[in-house]
């Protein structure tokens, strides 16, 4: 792995919040510079764009805000993600979602089939080729802070896009591994 350590969560927030990148990697991976560390128990935390190992203010601000509210913003995946048929490739209908409510729960069944890989910020374009996008709110206004927390559950990768501001789903990116 390029990238250095193993942090918690709080870690990561307080190296934020005090901008201390020391415990960053600055790579060229997604995008000209990086700024990159290991989330234990999720994996890469990148933040594309960056120039001159610093990471711009409105970006820490937004990183930190999203990692406040991060059991949030896994809910709204989960509640998606819960849903996909591996059979068919598609999403179930809306009948056997509410079979499968009462068999099992979300989280249970997510945790169970798919794995959080990387989570982005400020990544302009999804290098993977795509299998299928899928809309699930309206497109944020140009410009606008995206993230997005990128999900695999062989042999499928799934590209979950936020908004920063609101926190919410907007898109889902199914590609192939």
């Amino acid at each position: 792995m390029p990238y250095r350590g193993d942090f918690d969560l709080d870690e990561i927030i307080f190296f934020l919040k005090e901008r201390d990148y020391s415990f960053f990697s600055f790579i060229s991976d997604y995008s000209d510079e990086d700024a990159v560390i290991s989330m234990k128990g999720t994996a890469a935390l990148y933040i594309c764009n960056v120039s001159d190992k610093c990471i711009p203010e409105q970006t820490v601000r937004s990183v930190i805000d999203v990692l406040v509210h991060w059991d949030e913003c896994l809910e709204q995946a989960y509640g998606w993600l819960a849903f996909w048929d591996f059979n068919t490739g598609t999403w179930v209908s809306e009948k056997e979602r509410v079979k499968a409510w009462c068999k099992e729960s979300i989280h249970d069944r997510v945790k169970k089939r798919f794995a959080i890989t990387e989570i982005f910020f400020r990544l302009d374009d999804w290098p993977c080729c795509d299998r299928g996008e899928y809309r699930v709110g309206s497109e944020p206004k140009e410009g606008a802070d995206t993230f997005s927390i990128e999900f695999r559950a062989d042999p499928l990768g799934f590209n979950l896009k936020f908004l920063c501001e609101e926190r919410r789903l907007y898109k889902i990116i199914v590609h192939i591994l």
